[in-house]
């Protein structure tokens, strides 16, 4: 967590310090719900909010300096300068530099989050390990994640997401990688960059020639260790969630405690980067056997009445049919029910159609619900609570799969079958 004084940060950003009161501060906060104490507040602006508006109430929850981009009045020290954002993001890369972890960079259309908890759970095997929490992995979250390094990390394991050309390149200079990877590239957000070319463009900027560049054997980039079939890391035998991990001739015996085939790619992606850093294949085992399921991704649910896999985090055509062939793999009544795939642009209706076509043949009842999921073209459920009920009254003891982007909200019908 970065600790330094308002003079040392003011200089940085080459602020006159003059009138800036000499303040130590511990940790950087942006939210004015948390307490901060003894923390510096920064006032970012965005399209629905502008924090200068919370100065006072940054005071009440403790912050000791602030740093802004207009005058505020303030008791407190004010560092001013012209664009906080990036004022925020160059003093998260000083402090990435002064700490001198070994930096992770994964980004990928599927699997970025599976793959950073893999790759976490290994590392900490070894020593003090930093990763991204939660979805803070834009123009934000990745400066915010790089302020919370404390002088024990050794590693830092950095998320990278994105739907615009440029953004990564942009993340990639604020965390300068010693690793970078790529777990794959399908259809997520395609609508955002613009067609596919686009986006495997934008994906491909996390790679520079100051990183160890890992690429799936699927990708077209140009790296230093490749995996996947024909790859220098791949898989063999693989039997549900077992498979046998391969590297320089070494086989691996792994058996994942996640649901679905896709979870071995980025079991291969994790242990890529691990590789590349010199880390044992004993160490990687350990790491991804303990690996569980995060809420909404895949996260399998018993209750007495139904076998629920919620994966209603988010959503795209690649994840879908990932999500589908997790499903037919369960004996019994099979049961989907699909919301809307958010960020698909022009294709979004032939996308749907499609899925909902792979839908009806992998799933004995297939259901969509919510704002833009008719193109499903299925039985359909504007309302959560009639869904849920229909269900309940329709399918016990059967496996149901619910999945969806997070705009569509469909953990609340996960809540709603588990009562």
């Amino acid at each position: 967590m970065l600790s330094t004084s308002t003079h040392t940060i003011a200089k940085l950003l080459q602020v006159d310090i003059g009138s800036i009161e000499q303040v130590n501060f511990t940790g950087v906060y942006t939210d004015t719900r948390e307490p901060m104490q003894g923390g510096l507040f920064i006032a970012l602006i965005g399209e629905n909010f502008d924090a200068h508006n919370y100065i006072d109430k940054a005071k009440e929850m403790g912050a000791v300096a602030i740093l802004a981009c207009r005058h505020v009045k303030s008791t407190l020290p004010v560092i001013q300068v012209a664009d906080t954002q990036l004022a925020m993001a160059k003093i998260a890369t000083w402090h990435r530099d002064n700490i001198a972890p070994t930096v992770v960079a994964i980004t990928g259309s599927n699997g970025k989050t599976t793959t950073k908890n893999m790759l976490k759970n290994i590392l900490s095997l070894k020593a003090p390990t930093l990763a991204t929490q939660g979805n803070l992995n834009n123009h934000l979250g990745v400066p915010m994640t790089l302020l919370r390094l404390k002088k024990k990390h050794r590693y830092a394991v950095i998320e990278m997401g994105a739907n615009h050309l440029g953004e990564i390149n942009r993340l990639r200079q604020i965390a300068k990688p010693n690793v970078a990877v790529v777990t794959n590239t399908g259809d997520a957000h395609i609508g955002e960059f613009g067609g596919f070319e686009n986006l495997v463009k934008a994906k491909g900027e996390i790679f520079s020639p100051a990183s160890k560049n890992i690429v799936n054997t699927k990708c077209q980039y140009q790296g230093d260790i490749y995996f996947g079939n024909n790859g220098d890391v791949f898989a063999t035998n693989l039997d549900g969630a077992s498979f046998e991990l391969n590297f320089n001739g070494e086989k691996t015996p792994i058996k994942l405690s996640l649901l679905g085939m896709h979870n071995i790619e980025n079991a291969l992606a994790a242990s890529a980067c691990a590789f590349a850093l010199g880390i044992d294949s004993q160490t990687i085992k350990n790491g991804l056997e303990k690996t569980q399921a995060e809420k909404g991704r895949l996260n399998f649910i018993s209750t007495t009445q139904f076998n629920l896999i919620d994966d209603t985090y988010n959503a795209n055509p690649k994840a879908m049919r990932s999500a589908l062939n997790v499903l037919s793999g369960f004996s019994g009544e099979k049961v989907a029910v699909f919301g809307a795939m958010a960020e698909l642009g022009k294709s979004s209706k032939s996308m749907h159609q499609e899925i909902g076509d792979i839908a009806k043949k992998a799933s004995d009842y297939f259901y969509s619900c919510g704002h833009g999921a008719k193109s499903y073209n299925t039985t359909h459920f504007e309302n959560l609570d009639e869904l849920a009920n229909h269900i309940k009254a329709k399918h016990q003891k059967a496996t149901i799969l619910i999945k969806a982007s997070r705009s569509a909200h469909l953990e609340n019908l996960v809540a709603k079958l588990q009562k």
